[in-house]
């Protein structure tokens, strides 16, 4: 499984809108699930915001 590593409030809410599954919230961090389904233009997102992982990093 893949994971999305979410720092930011607003991109968490554009992702849960856009149907991702959020896994866990912990001090602002927030990560999802990374569901080959969906898409997201994370290209129109700042880099700092999120990262892509194959490992769930608390």
């Amino acid at each position: 499984m893949k994971f999305i590593h979410c720092f930011s409030e607003e991109l968490k809410n554009k992702l849960l809108q856009n149907g991702y599954n959020l896994l866990v919230e912990t001090n602002g961090i927030f990560i999802f699930e990374n569901s080959p389904t969906l898409f997201f233009d994370f290209g129109k997102i700042d880099s700092t915001k999120f990262t892509f992982s194959n490992k769930m990093i608390f």
